[in-house]
């Protein structure tokens, strides 16, 4: 589903109505990223966010449009069946079918087209130093954010063991020349990077506490981009710390039981059913932004069975079946399967790859988690779980958890059910998977196959594209390593 963003007119008006002035002021090919308002330009951007790949291997949903059964028993594998089915077998297949891919080209393109050229430029364009400080940090940011998503894609997940070791990906910063090959740089160097460019657009401290759009870097933005990078890095204690500053700034969670309301109307009977409608400009609980219309897709009966009772996103989200008026199942008529949950929803913005205030408090309640600090993680859990959970439903964790293994169980399960339909799941899972008692297999049921993905799987690892590799020998594939 290509993804939908709100048009900038205010931009585009500026670009139009000054496209005669530049024409008169500079000649035909001259660059023109010469003032700050120029280089600001370059962050009035569509962010497309992540494609639909770690979405697919985290199993919470199945993108497809025609019988299960069929497409899986076909002789030649797609890329699809093969992330489907977890087919570690096929690996060497799934690159070879990677021809391109649209995360690598993306985050990549964020870097080199928008935050290396703010980064080269901005010290010597005219305009004021505020201006300057502005856009120094939002490119730092840009740049720390997109890094983060690549290394969780393409590299090992962050072991401190072996980090310093771990094969990495390409530290595109703007020292870099990008007409030459790079080689990859370490897990370790990669990490290292990202928490530098943010610490030093916190020191700056020239971002605004609330963006002029979502699609826009603020402040707690940075610090939450700083808070996952180490919460990845096992560094508890700093993590919270920087996930704590995020909340400060906006600490607000959305109550899907009051707010975001709207209804959809079934096609059968006339039902009218109430739905989450998040809108096409994010919520107040987003920090930035990357938004996708979750359209005909289908998430799988293992993750509704995951939702806890009563839980917004399982009841209130609108989908097929209310559209039947719950008269049939649209996965058994659309997919050839029962139990698959199809979106229907033209209407909500899904932050499929952003930032938004709710990953905070689950951050701070895993780390309290791996301090022994139970009743402190279950209450962060349940600040963002009163916020989702019918009010008849719901009933705090806190004060009822005494275990390690509990408090893990209720991380988990709160966590996988916030982070529906983004990417953070599949980053979650494979830093879970670095840990003794997070550690687990995942499975989903296909045309009556269980396919299991266990911690250790090199699935978690996606392949380079060819493109990359053809255009750069320096590059070899993280999975095979």
């Amino acid at each position: 589903m290509k993804k939908i963003i709100y048009s900038l007119l205010a931009v585009a008006g500026l670009l139009m109505s000054s496209c005669e002035s530049f024409t008169d002021l500079e000649p035909k090919g001259k660059n023109l990223l010469t003032t700050t308002d120029q280089l600001e330009m370059l962050l009035n951007t569509e962010y497309d966010g992540s494609g639909k790949d770690m979405r697919l291997m985290a199993g919470d949903m199945i993108y497809a449009y025609s019988n299960i059964a069929t497409t899986i028993s076909q002789p030649v594998k797609t890329r699809n069946v093969i992330i489907w089915t977890y087919d570690e077998t096929n690996m060497d297949k799934m690159a070879e079918l990677t021809s391109s891919d649209a995360d690598y080209s993306t985050y990549y393109g964020y870097i080199g087209k928008i935050a290396n050229p703010i980064l080269t430029k901005v010290d010597a364009a005219s305009g004021s130093d505020a201006a300057k400080k502005a856009l120094k940090c939002e490119a730092l940011t840009l740049r720390a954010w997109s890094l983060y998503i690549l290394v969780n894609k393409f590299a090992k997940a962050y072991n401190p063991a072996t980090a310093a070791n771990d094969p990495g990906i390409i530290n595109l910063t703007e020292d870099k020349d990008i007409q030459v090959a790079q080689p990859k740089s370490t897990v370790q160097e990669i990490y290292d990077q990202i928490l530098k460019d943010v610490n030093e657009a916190i020191d700056l401290n020239g971002l605004p506490e609330v963006a002029v759009n979502k699609m826009r870097f603020c402040k707690a933005a940075a610090y939450a981009v700083k808070a996952l990078a180490l919460l990845n890095m096992q560094k508890y204690d700093e993590a919270e710390e920087a996930a704590k500053q995020a909340i400060t700034i906006n600490g607000v969670i959305n109550n899907y039981n009051t707010t975001y309301l709207g209804t959809t109307q079934g096609y059968m009977t006339g039902g009218i059913y109430p739905v989450i409608n998040r809108g096409k400009k994010g919520t107040d609980e987003d920090y930035f932004l990357t938004g996708n219309i979750e359209f005909y897709n289908a998430y799988t009966p293992e993750t509704i069975a995951n939702f806890e009772d009563g839980h917004a996103y399982k009841d209130k989200m609108s989908n097929m079946n209310m559209a039947y008026d719950y008269l049939m199942d649209a996965g058994e008529s659309m997919l050839g399967e029962k139990g698959f949950n199809f979106t229907y929803d033209l209407n909500s913005l899904w932050n499929d790859g952003g930032l938004r205030s709710t990953q905070m408090y689950l951050a701070i309640a895993e780390c309290e988690t791996h301090k022994g600090n139970y009743d402190t993680a279950m209450e962060y859990l349940d600040k963002v779980r009163v916020n989702r959970i019918a009010p008849e439903k719901y009933q705090p964790l806190k004060g009822t958890v005494s275990t390690e293994a509990e408090a893990i169980k209720h991380v988990k399960q709160v966590t996988m059910n916030e982070d529906i339909y983004s990417v953070n799941i599949f980053i979650d899972k494979k830093r879970w998977n670095q840990l003794d008692g997070w550690k687990q297999d995942y499975s989903r049921t296909l045309a009556g196959k269980t396919y299991t993905i266990k911690p250790d799987s090199k699935m978690w690892i996606f392949p380079f594209p060819q493109n990359v590799l053809n255009n750069n020998p320096q590059i070899t594939q993280n999975y095979k390593e």
